[in-house]
């Protein structure tokens, strides 16, 4: 079956992968590395699409196109990874093979092929630039302008897609779709709603709010506790109780144990409402009744899925209290405290609603609540027409007899910026996982696994 596998660079694709995983988090020496790390990788992509740079060195590449169709707008962040990256090590990047070694080197042997974990941002993005780079050598020239749109940041400030996105509508550009990572295949949820043995891709049309931030406490912010106290007491103070600010990380931990309180919750949106109702249309009838009228039968739903992953992923808000931090000596009360969260929202209640709730649940009107990062949840895409079509059909072309479902994508994605641009955002990667490797987006990659992707891409790069 070798005749019919698509140009794949195994070899440079592995090393790339290994050198993505470094990148955890933005440092403008990061990006800076992850450039050329590119730029060596792909050279073709480098050499024949235009390059503009944008908010902490998000990279947009745009190749012009016949302008028969609509353009096409490909989108991933690039951070996420494990390690270090640009910190320690020298990059080990792969250049460009030889044709000949773009064959996977087990298709004439009986080895197995290693299964390697991989975040699943970076096999997305790996396998279309890879795509990409291999149609580009065969000559590739698009119906509709190309353009691919990395970010560096897409898990912190978010600020290099905001910047891209804005910059395309500015030309007031109406892709044909806007593909990003976020949804994936598995064979490991809603198997009573599916006939026997098919596997069920997830794609993702709306995404989660997001509000990460802090609750601070310090002299200022107890300014109004410290004036009420000295009006009933005077202005002296305890020997060891020296000034009201000293009372900050106390204050602190009791608003930030008002919080901890109640940190999961539940509700049905469109999104997933629509998911449930497209696999009630191939469900057996006793399940079919469960998920046919999601909004009447969501309580039942709820208490029979409240131990299962798919709760988590598809109807739950969530706080987590990630970190907390004071200023001074170790022999001394603090003058300053700092509690970090971090709260995913469902569609359903915009941003400022979320924060009303936040500041009763804290209850404290002297601790200052400040949340830098306030990403609405997006808003539903179409379902329906030649972008949504052509994916469905490349889906179930790679993953035989599989069943699409839109889908709330459990995912901090890119995507969310690109709403503005027209409704047809998806988030779909084209690999398999188990509900394990969901739970934490993360994949198993073999030559296959990388070939089928690659395959995907290709067709999805045709419409």
């Amino acid at each position: 079956m070798g005749q019919f596998l698509a140009p794949l660079n195994y070899h440079r694709a592995w090393h790339v992968l290994a050198d993505l995983d470094r990148y955890a988090g933005y440092t403008p020496e990061g990006a800076r590395g992850l450039h050329e790390l590119l730029r060596r990788s792909y050279p073709l992509i480098f050499q024949k699409m235009e390059q503009k740079a944008f908010a902490n060195q998000a990279l947009l590449l745009e190749l012009p196109g016949a302008n028969v169709t609509d353009p096409m707008v490909f989108v991933a962040h690039l951070d996420g990874g494990s390690g270090s990256f640009g910190d320690s090590a020298p990059f080990h990047a792969s250049s460009p093979s030889s044709p000949t070694s773009s064959l996977p080197q087990s298709a004439g042997s009986q080895e197995p092929v290693a299964c390697k974990p991989a975040a699943l941002a970076h096999a997305h993005a790996v396998t279309l630039l890879e795509a990409v780079e291999t149609l580009l050598a065969d000559g590739y020239h698009p119906g509709g302008d190309l353009i691919l749109a990395l970010s560096m940041d897409g898990l912190s400030a978010g600020e290099g897609a905001r910047d891209m996105a804005a910059h395309l509508k500015s030309r007031k550009l109406s892709p044909c779709y806007v593909l990003d990572f976020g949804g994936y295949v598995t064979c490991s949820a809603f198997r009573a709603y599916l006939p026997k043995n098919t596997p069920l891709a997830f794609v993702g049309v709306s995404e989660k709010g997001l509000l990460a931030g802090n609750l601070a406490a310090d002299h200022s912010t107890l300014r109004g506790r410290a004036s009420s106290s000295e009006a009933s007491f005077g202005e002296y103070h305890f020997p060891n109780d020296p000034s009201p600010g000293n009372q900050s990380l106390p204050e602190l931990l009791k608003g930030g144990a008002r919080l901890a309180r109640k940190t999961r919750g539940t509700s049905l949106c469109e999104s997933s409402a629509l998911m449930l109702q497209t696999l009630g249309r191939k469900a057996p009838f006793p399940q079919r009744l469960l998920v046919a009228h999601p909004r009447l039968t969501f309580p039942l739903l709820r208490f029979l899925w409240r131990k299962r992953a798919i709760l988590r992923q598809f109807f739950m808000w969530e706080r987590t209290l990630t970190a907390i931090s004071s200023d001074g000596a170790s022999s001394r009360p603090p003058h300053s405290a700092i509690l970090s969260f971090h709260q995913t929202t469902l569609p359903g209640r915009t941003l400022p609603v979320w924060k009303h709730i936040l500041r009763e649940r804290v209850a404290n009107e002297n601790l200052r609540l400040e949340t830098p990062v306030e990403w609405e949840p997006s808003p539903h895409s179409h379902i329906g027409g030649r972008a949504w079509e052509a994916l469905e059909t490349a889906i179930q072309i790679l993953f035989d007899r599989a069943s699409v479902a839109p889908c709330l994508s459990p995912y901090v994605c890119d995507g969310r910026f690109y709403a503005g641009l027209r409704k047809n955002v998806y988030r779909f990667s084209p690999f398999l996982l188990t509900a394990e490797e969901a739970a934490c987006s993360q994949c198993s990659l073999t030559d296959d696994a990388l070939q089928t992707a690659v395959q995907f891409f290709r067709q999805m790069l045709s419409v």
